[in-house]
This record gives structure tokens, sequence and C-alpha cells, in this order.
């Protein structure tokens, strides 16, 4: 008990510098409905994208330790029309950008000016190298279509020797384990700096599980990082706790009342840090029910 007090006592006036990573929700708009997505069931009413200013007054707010920014989050990016001016702004400012796309609205201008732009990464979210498998996952894209796109700027990119950092993924689960060594081998000498495979998830219980392992009950607790580290903020400026609460059903503050650095050290925040350092969750929470962390929790009154 006196433990638990010290810790308490310590998160009232600990407060963790500003993160290096923040996932900044620039639209929850998306032409596709993947079956392993929150998009597939429909996402909580929010502003479907985040203006070009409140973008900026975010930057402004967070960029003196030069921060990644990952412009996307629930939707696709390159559905935002303000995308490469929010590139630049970053850029400007000191911050490194990330994008993570589908690939499918990838066209040969919007390419061009990707790798003419100061993003810093580009991530490509590629299921499959087939065909049947990969149109029943994400519909209504066309696999060849897609592949084809994400070649052509690979092209691009080889013979003009710039653009950012390129890496492409593939979601490990059930549909796709028997995929997954010829994925590895197709992209491995096409230009891509780095090929991902990873773990399926539920995205909080949002979508179906398909997940090949999963977590063991025994495991022991292992706190979240999040509330130390990251920072994300939904399109219509609220601030959740972490990437995967993409329907904010755990705000902490909206930047367009308040600036990030304010919510970052303010009352809800400093909560959420004791109890994950505690593991001292109220029954029902996110974090509670999270595969991720949720290992012998405590659960505390609502």
């Amino acid at each position: 008990m006196a433990l638990w007090h010290n810790i308490a006592e310590l998160m009232d006036y600990y407060i963790p510098p500003l993160p290096s990573v923040y996932w900044i929700d620039i639209t929850r708009l998306c032409d596709l409905r993947c079956v392993m997505c929150p998009q597939s069931y429909g996402l909580r009413d929010h502003r479907p994208t985040m203006s070009l200013d409140v973008f900026q007054r975010i930057v402004d707010d967070v960029c003196e330790n030069h921060p990644l920014i990952k412009l996307y989050l629930s939707g696709e990016p390159l559905l935002h029309k303000d995308l490469l001016e929010m590139i630049a702004y970053a850029d400007r400012q000191g911050c490194r950008t990330m994008i993570h796309t589908n690939a499918t609205l990838l066209t040969q201008t919007m390419s061009q000016r990707l790798l003419s732009s100061a993003l810093t990464f580009l991530s490509f979210s590629f299921d499959g190298c087939s065909a049947e498998v990969y149109e029943r996952l994400r519909p209504p894209a066309r696999f060849e279509q897609v592949r084809s796109n994400i070649r052509q700027y690979l092209e691009l990119r080889r013979s003009q020797g710039r653009g950012p950092h390129t890496s492409i993924e593939i979601i490990r689960m059930k549909d796709t384990e028997d995929l997954l060594p010829d994925f590895v081998t197709e992209w491995k000498t096409s230009g891509v700096d780095e090929i991902h495979v990873v773990d399926c998830m539920t995205w909080l219980g949002c979508v179906k599980d398909r997940r090949i392992d999963r977590p063991s009950n025994n495991a022991a607790y292992k706190p979240c990082e999040a509330p130390f580290r990251h920072g994300c903020i939904l399109s219509d400026g609220t601030v959740v706790p972490c990437c995967m609460d993409v329907n904010g059903m755990m705000p902490l503050g909206n930047v367009i009342e308040s600036s990030f650095r304010e919510i970052w050290a303010g009352k809800p925040y400093r909560q959420l840090r004791l109890a994950m350092l505690t593991a001292g969750f109220p029954e029902g929470s996110i974090c509670a029910g999270c595969a991720n962390i949720a290992r012998e929790v405590k659960h505390t009154a609502p």
C-alpha cells in the first residue's frame, strides 16, 4: 500500500518529456473496407478531416524536439487534399514525417509529388501475393492495379535517386500465413528499403479476431509505453491514449481547446499513467481490455 501511495504521489508532479512520435489522424476517410480494419465496421462520428490550420497549430506546439509525425491513424492519408502542404510545413518546423498508405490512389502524378516532397518515411500496406486473398481482405481494391502502382513508384524512385525511406507491410493472420514466404521473396528485390511482417490485432475488439498467436492469459503484466512516449490526435482534435483508440473511447482533451502540451501535463494523462504503472484500470476501460497489456489487472471503481 505504501508503494502505491509513493507512485501516486510521484505521478502528481511527474510529467514525461513531450513525445518523440505522434499519430495525427489527418483524415478518417478511406476508400477501402479492409476486413481487419475498424473501417469495415464503421467508425464513430468525428470530423472527417483535420484542417490545415489545426495541423499547423499542433506542429508549432510540439516541434521543439523534432518528433516523427505520422500523418495517419484510421484513414487513407492520400485522400487529404492538404497532405503535401502538411508534409512541407512539418519539415519547415524540423519534424520528420511518415505516411502509411494502401496505394490505391498512388498515381504516377502522386508518386512524383511524394518523391519531390520532404516526406521522410513511406509505408505501403499490401497484404498477400494472391489476388484472391488480397481482394477478399481489402474490398474494393484490385490486386494487380495496386501492385502496379507500388512498382511504378519504386521504379520512379530508383530512376530519380531520391525519395522517402520506403517499406512494404503485410499483416500476419490466418488468411495470409501461407503467403508470407512468397511475399518476402517477391518484394525483397523490388527496391523497397524494408519488408515488414506485422501481427494482426483486434483494434480493442472492434474487428474479428484473425490472429494466429493469441496472448497467454498467464503472461506477466507489462505496462504500455504509449501514455509516456506517444501522442495520438484524432481528426477533430481529440487526444487519445494510443493509436488503437480510433473511436475516441478514452478522450484526454482536445487540441482545439487546449494545447497538446497542456493536455500532456493534465490530470487525465497523469491518472492514466498512474493506472498504467499500478495496473489499476476502471473495469470496462480500453486499457483493461487491451490484449497488449491486460494481464491480471486490478479493476478500480469507474
